[in-house]
């Protein structure tokens, strides 16, 4: 880890716990049994690869899961709500191990597909030792802002442009197989943490490098 200048982070499965199952009770609770069967955070449906890739709106999402479901009756803010269960609050312990990073001169960035709904929780979320999210990070770069989804190389080539990041300087963490292939391809070091894993041992030995 001595050469790490950058730490790049995901945040569902990594920063963010995530909770499938409470997200697929919170859809069947509105009655969208059907949208409730294809939701994956690995493998989105079409009309969320859509929506994470900046192609449609998330009102435009809501309409397609009120036409597969038959409920024209729900609202977009009650399809938010269910799509946020699926997000756990992020442990205070791990947004202070991004802090000593920073004050280390390591610097942070968020690599994520995602979209504007779940992010409107995430930033709620990043404040729950105080600071806005903008605190933690050099930069964010969202999937459905770049117009590109992990695991495609275009969006790290993206990202490495606007950051000039060197990737054999970087330390990419993901929980998913395919999106840790294309980092590892283009030169980043790279850990795929487990479900569920305190990884806050890695953060520290990049902390005390030197």
């Amino acid at each position: 880890m001595e050469s790490i200048k950058n730490v790049v982070f995901d945040l569902g499965g990594v920063l963010v716990p995530l909770d499938l199952n409470r997200c697929i009770a919170a859809f069947r609770h509105l009655g969208m049994d059907a949208v409730a069967e294809i939701i994956n955070p690995c493998y989105p449906a079409e009309m969320l690869g859509r929506l994470e890739h900046g192609d449609i709106t998330f009102h435009e999402t809501c309409d397609a899961m009120r036409q597969l479901s038959n409920r024209p009756d729900i609202t977009d803010e009650q399809i938010e709500w269910a799509y946020g269960e699926f997000l756990n609050p992020i442990p205070v312990k791990l947004l202070r191990q991004i802090e000593t990073l920073r004050r280390r001169g390591i610097r942070t960035y968020v690599l994520s597909n995602n979209n504007p709904a779940s992010m409107k929780f995430v930033e709620e979320m990043f404040r729950a030792d105080g600071h806005e999210m903008e605190y933690y990070f050099d930069a964010v770069y969202l999937s459905y802002r770049m117009h590109e989804l992990k695991p495609s190389e275009a969006i790290f080539r993206k990202m490495i442009d606007a950051s000039g990041m060197i990737p054999e300087e970087t330390l990419f963490i993901d929980d998913g197989l395919k999106n840790i292939e294309t980092a590892r391809s283009l030169g980043f070091a790279v850990y795929m943490p487990a479900s569920g894993e305190d990884f806050g041992h890695l953060l520290e030995s990049v902390a005390d490098r030197e």
